[in-house]
């Protein structure tokens, strides 16, 4: 465009260009500029004028000169020569032309497509439609069985209801669609991850898949979930995450209806059937701002809120690992963690740690230490005290499985037995109260030749491990030790994943004095790997899962 700049009363308010594909930012506010944009839609605006250097003779610097059209400008020329005047520029606009090109453009090729699909052939609508191959998952046997199980269609109507009608199906559904085909706003302002139809489908099988949270917007399986990308379901991206734990107002809304809320409406169940440790749940629930775990991700709870275990067991890790008191195993070698934790069949999770497994190797409950082989039951303590009650039979059967047939020989041992253990403890009650309360873990003094010391005691008596009390009537109460199996309730941890690891790299149980520990890493331990220098997988998928498995019973 060449043409001479307007007059200074030009109408700016009449400014329409009707043939241009661009109008002025200005135009809607009665002020657009005389050049207007170009023909790609870039604002033209500079100057009002080009001032000019004007040098009479004997002057060697000159001076500038306005040549605004009509009348010069009041200030004139800046010093540098440029104009002082700028035109204010602006951001062009497509005009009515364009956009009517635009709609024209948009009518035509959906009238194509439109035409293609209802004449061509079968095959080349099932490749438009179709936008690649259904993972291993959602095909074959296995997947065709569920679906016939949950009367669902076969095939593609299984998830997509409306391709089971055919074509006719699938453009009435496209027509009654939320939001619909002629709903341009809607649809570009449509938040992602919204819930749609298809997810019915989903929780026809998926049955067991609940939301974590009460207070989390219902999210759309297939937004985290992506089918036709091969022979696999894609792994949920970090970005299906974000949509709420990094979007701070998500978040705000979460925690306000949270404080709403019962507690009872956010226990979670037993994980696989397992014992979890269930903490109080924070004030405004899991609503802080989380995009990576290497990046702002919170220190783990256990470190923070500083868990201690509620179990009344009493156990010294640090004893048993380093102490140099403790004996040694039948083969002479110290206690190891994997003498006690073992893993279960998948290797992820540790077994609960069991009495006659792993703990009687050493604490072997005898009793009388001149009747070795002879011991006190374990589990329960009705069980102990008929033991106690019975010991001239438990005697007796000691004798006979050891041959002594006859029964005079057998009262006999029985008598000595029973003479020993009443000039030691002096009557059955005493007895009785030495085996349930003794805290004793030193015998009485000996001497062996010119040294001397404290010797292993009898029977550590029960309330060495146990919380033992003396109930009304004369029973004993001792309080079953319970083992949590998952303390991270709200992430996975799979012990398979880390053998190459030593157990001290990540509980510090050498220190240990005491079960309340829980010796749980820090975030900072994990980071060595699960992060960009560490170079292992970081991805909120890798440690949490979505959804909420629902087991309300656990034997």
């Amino acid at each position: 465009m060449n043409e001479p700049l307007p007059p200074p009363d030009f109408d700016h308010g009449q400014y329409a260009r009707p043939n241009q594909n661009w109008t002025c930012g200005h135009a809607a506010e009665g002020r657009s500029c005389p050049l207007g944009p170009d023909r790609h839609g870039l604002c033209q605006a500079g100057y009002e004028c080009r001032p000019v250097l004007e040098i009479k003779a004997g002057e060697t610097k000159g001076r500038w000169r306005c040549t605004r059209p009509g009348e010069a400008c009041e200030t004139g020329p800046l010093p540098d020569g440029s104009c002082c005047r700028p035109v204010p520029r602006c951001a062009p606009r497509p005009s009515l032309r364009r956009m009517r090109g635009r709609w024209t453009l948009a009518t035509l090729v959906g009238s194509l497509a439109f035409l293609l699909l209802v004449l061509g052939r079968p095959a080349l609508c099932h490749r438009f439609i179709n936008p690649g191959a259904v993972s291993r998952s959602h095909s074959g046997s296995a997947f065709a069985a569920l679906a016939a199980a949950n009367h669902l269609a076969p095939s593609c109507g299984a998830c997509h209801p409306a391709g089971a009608a055919g074509f006719p199906g699938i453009i009435r559904k496209a027509l009654a669609a939320d939001p619909g085909l002629f709903e341009p706003v809607k649809l570009m302002t449509a938040a992602p991850g919204e819930g749609t139809f298809m997810d019915n489908q989903c929780e026809k099988c998926h049955t067991g898949h609940a939301f974590h949270q009460p207070v989390v917007v219902t999210i759309s399986c297939a937004y985290c979930h992506q089918e036709h990308q091969g022979e696999k379901v894609i792994p949920i991206a970090d970005a299906a995450c974000s949509i709420c734990h990094g979007a701070a107002d998500v978040m705000a809304a979460a925690a306000a209806a949270g404080r709403h809320l019962p507690a009872v409406a956010f226990h979670l169940s037993a994980v696989r059937r397992q014992l979890a440790f269930d903490p109080p749940r924070p004030p405004d629930g899991y609503t802080r701002i989380i995009h990576e775990f290497a990046g702002d991700h919170p220190q783990f709870r256990a470190v923070t809120d500083h868990w201690r275990d509620p179990d009344t067991l009493k156990f010294n890790h640090a004893l048993h690992l380093a102490g140099a008191t403790m004996p040694s195993l039948p083969n002479g070698r110290k206690l190891a963690c994997a003498d006690c934790h073992q893993a279960d069949a998948a290797g992820a999770y540790m077994l609960p740690v069991k009495f006659e497994d792993n703990c009687r190797v050493c604490h072997s409950l005898q009793f009388d230490a001149g009747t070795p082989g002879l011991w006190l039951p374990h589990g329960r303590p009705d069980l102990v005290a008929a033991f106690l009650h019975s010991l001239p039979q438990q005697y007796a059967d000691f004798a006979a499985r050891n041959g002594l047939a006859d029964a005079a020989g057998q009262t006999q041992f029985v008598q000595g037995k029973l003479a020993r253990l009443q000039a030691e403890f002096g009557s059955g009650d005493a007895l009785s109260r030495r085996v349930f309360f003794s805290t004793d873990k030193t015998g009485p003094p000996v001497r062996v030749g010119a040294v001397s010391g404290a010797a292993r005691p009898v029977f550590p008596g029960c309330a060495v491990c146990h919380e033992v009390k003396a109930a009304v009537g004369g029973e004993v109460q001792v309080t079953p030790p319970v083992q949590y199996e998952r303390w991270q309730i709200h992430a996975d941890f799979n012990h398979a994943k880390h053998t190459g690891q030593a157990c001290a790299k990540c509980h510090a149980a050498i220190d240990s004095q005491t079960a309340a520990d829980i010796l749980l890493p820090p975030r900072e331990t994990c980071l060595e790997c699960h992060s960009p220098g560490g170079g292992v997988a970081e991805t909120c998928a890798t440690c949490h899962t979505y959804h909420k498995v629902r087991v309300t019973n656990v034997n």
